[in-house]
């Protein structure tokens, strides 16, 4: 009668060190996860905003060019994002593997002659067409 008290309660600490391990790992998971993720979303961002940096500077009158990007989690996107989906992994062939990349709330570019207004609209026409954003979402300033 004793050896089985014995096993049960080896069983049962067992299950409880088991449950607790489990816990304790989930949560170190989530941790990290929610780390790669906003490094992930940093990353992109700078990459979103070297990119148009790139591109503005093919602009005839531009020769120097800032861009800071600021997004936006949907309700959808941030679910995925409390849910420690990794929803910027990309494929090797570039191609994002989940469709929920954060959107573009807005968008502020210093740049030389951005108090020119045909420079300013130029650059407004190309980041509309290209980020599929309203103009009042833009704000373009010139730059010494």
């Amino acid at each position: 009668m004793q050896l089985k008290n014995k096993k049960l309660i080896i069983i049962i600490v067992l299950a409880i060190i088991g449950v607790l391990l489990i816990i304790a790992g989930s949560k170190k998971q989530s941790t990290n996860t929610g780390q790669e993720n906003n490094a992930d979303i940093k990353a992109y961002t700078k990459e979103l905003e070297k990119k148009i940096e790139d591109f503005l500077l093919s602009i005839e009158g531009i020769n120097k060019v800032k861009v800071i990007i600021t997004l936006e989690l949907t309700n959808e996107q941030n679910e995925q994002y409390q849910n420690n989906s990794n929803y910027l992994s990309f494929k090797s062939n570039n191609e994002a593997s989940k469709a929920a990349l954060p959107t573009v709330r807005g968008i502020a570019i210093a740049c030389t002659n951005g108090e020119n207004d045909e420079i300013k609209i130029k650059i407004t026409k190309l980041i509309t067409a290209y980020l599929g954003i309203s103009s009042n979402r833009i704000e373009i300033v010139g730059i010494k």
